[in-house]
């Protein structure tokens, strides 16, 4: 989909992309990685400032959810208009005859915060799960060294018997066909070898930054119930999900796998002791990174590769 000219701009105004954002007139740093520069964002808006002046045109009203939803009941676009003091969203009906109808903005804004709850994480609970998954990372590399280490004894042992067999081949002791033949074995052991050295290494720790991102992530989801920013919110949730729908005044979208466990878990806490289930386990979380990132397989990889 091409990008209207007004979402453009929009992007080119978020704070949230070099890295900070605004709460209650203080600005934040996020937890995220930033995607520009701040120096790049401030020429961008110099570039934009210069323009509008030239323009001279009248800002246009912000419609911080406007180009992310689309109808469940067409699959047209959802626009939004302004009336009587509050944002409408509503389907173009562009495809075709469609009954959905309007929603204010208010009551979509509660739809995303109570599922931002569902996946919030605290910063206290967010230094404890990152604590945990420095130890898995420690644990890992750990097994990596003896596991590598028997790998690389092996390659040695293989280098020492090409150099014995060129020496019998050279001696004239075994024929060229019996040299080439257990050369080629002999070399295909090698590079299978090298082959799951580099593997090992790349796997073992390399769940570990995607599943930090999660938990970070998850506090972020804190943070943005706090902020109430709703432009953020929209970036956020396409972050972390996709196929966004309004049907019958209700929002919903599909959430990566590790963000749609987290909110399953907590509402099946809900029901069982019939009170809000709160960030204090924050252990529920720390499974669901090392089973949803692969902490398991990287750590019993080389044991199953022996």
């Amino acid at each position: 989909n091409i990008l209207s000219v007004s979402c453009a701009q929009r992007i080119l105004q978020n704070q949230f992309y070099y890295g900070v954002f605004t709460f209650k007139n203080e600005m934040y740093q996020s937890s995220h990685q930033p995607i520009i520069s701040k120096k790049l964002f401030d020429k961008c808006r110099e570039v934009m400032k210069a323009r509008a002046h030239k323009m001279e045109r009248k800002a246009e009203h912000f419609f911080p959810f406007r180009g992310l939803m689309t109808c469940g009941e067409c699959g047209g676009a959802i626009t939004a208009e302004l009336q009587k003091g509050h944002n409408y969203y509503r389907c173009t009906k562009k495809k075709g005859v469609c009954s959905q109808k309007y929603v204010r903005e208010e009551m979509l804004t509660e739809q995303i915060i109570s599922f931002f709850q569902k996946v919030s994480l605290s910063s206290q609970d967010t230094e404890k799960v990152l604590k945990e998954l420095e130890n898995d990372e420690q644990k890992v590399k750990k097994e990596m060294v003896g596991y590598v280490q028997n790998l690389k004894g092996e390659m040695i042992d293989i280098e020492t018997k090409l150099e014995k067999l060129l020496s019998a081949y050279l001696d004239e002791m075994i024929s060229a066909e019996e040299y080439t033949d257990q050369k080629q074995k002999l070399l295909i052991r090698k590079v299978g070898l090298q082959e799951k050295i580099r593997d090992f290494k790349e796997r073992g720790t390399s769940w570990l930054e995607p599943a930090r991102n999660f938990v970070q992530n998850l506090n972020y989801a804190q943070k943005l119930v706090l902020s109430q920013n709703k432009s953020e919110m929209t970036t956020f949730l396409k972050n972390i999900g996709s196929n966004h729908i309004l049907l019958n005044r209700e929002f919903s979208f599909s959430a990566k796998n590790e963000y749609k466990l987290v909110a399953e878990r907590r509402a099946a806490a809900r029901r069982e002791t019939r009170n809000s289930f709160t960030n204090s386990n924050w252990r529920c979380i720390l499974n669901i990174a090392r089973t949803n990132f692969g902490f398991r397989a990287a750590a019993r990889g080389g044991a199953r590769e022996k």
